[in-house]
């Protein structure tokens, strides 16, 4: 009898020493894959179990993640090779579109009937156009990869402001607007990439002089944060959603009609990424309003 009771005493040990076994090396393997997960570590689950069918789980799980690194990887480089190319076709197309464009305006100058000044003018819009949108796309390829980092240093950000808004007065003044602005009475500084930052406000004052229907107002804040809100009014609200309004190649009806190319916007959003800031539109009745925070 104390036999059976010993051998039962020493099973019931084995049996807790097993499972205690298994649920630390459960909670191991656990740990682990939060932290693949998270992006914590990057490799295999490195762990050796004494349970057979556990260790079978475990070379399956590790087979998975060799196979969606690899995937990650070849998308990567299907990325960039994709950029590469956009970048190339852009530049290669931009010379002999400039060609053609100052072609076309030499004949538009010359001894020719109105009508056939009228449609040089329509081919010329065109090319120009095409031009923009040419540019945003290899805007787009070169700021989209690695390789361009922000070079950040101590930046005015009240004179960089004035600066964009003098910058494009005949623009505004040629849309019949006249933007309001509102800034500190002390000069407000960021520490930012100046050259980033200025091609940020030259997309927002381009977008904004694109649709704007009466008012631009430009209001810089400093709290915590520095808060810029740049808000206009435009003509046909119900046609716009501030939640996609800087994805690629988004346009509203509006934006079509007046040509275009729905990059603009995305090109600020990679941008604001690049300078660790974040922005976000709003949209009250008929004022749409663009908040960048850094």
């Amino acid at each position: 009898m104390m036999y059976i009771v010993v051998l039962l005493t020493v099973m019931l040990a084995v049996l807790m020493f097993r499972l205690f076994s298994l649920k630390r090396q459960i909670r191991n393997v656990t740990k682990q894959m939060v932290e693949l997960s998270s992006g914590t570590i990057e490799k295999k689950l490195n762990i050796s179990l004494i349970d057979k069918n556990l260790n079978v789980l475990t070379a399956e799980i590790n087979k998975n993640l060799t196979k969606q690194r690899e995937l990650r990887i070849n998308m990567a480089r299907s990325g960039n090779h994709l950029k590469e190319s956009i970048a190339n076709i852009s530049h290669d197309l931009r010379t002999p579109l400039t060609s053609m464009i100052g072609y076309l305006q030499l004949l538009q100058k010359g001894a020719i009937t109105p009508e056939q000044r009228e449609q040089i003018g329509i081919v010329l819009r065109k090319g120009h156009h095409l031009q923009t949108l040419i540019k945003s796309f290899y805007e787009l390829a070169v700021l989209d990869s690695e390789e361009i980092q922000p070079k950040f240093k101590n930046v005015n950000y009240s004179n960089v402001i004035m600066d964009s808004v003098v910058e494009n007065a005949a623009m505004f003044e040629e849309r019949g607007l006249h933007p309001q602005i509102t800034l500190p009475e002390d000069s407000v500084f960021v520490w930012t990439d100046e050259d980033m930052l200025r091609r940020i406000l030259q997309n927002l004052l381009d977008n904004a002089a694109k649709y704007a229907t009466g008012e631009i107002m430009i209001t810089l804040l400093k709290n915590s944060k520095t808060e810029l809100m740049m808000t206009n009014t435009i003509s046909s609200p119900k046609e716009v959603d501030p939640a996609r309004l800087f994805d690629r190649f988004y346009t509203s009806d509006v934006s079509r009609s007046v040509g275009s190319t729905g990059l603009g916007l995305s090109i600020v959003k990679i941008l604001i990424d690049k300078i660790r800031g974040t922005i976000s539109a709003e949209l009250s009745g008929d004022h749409l309003q663009i908040k960048i925070v850094l």
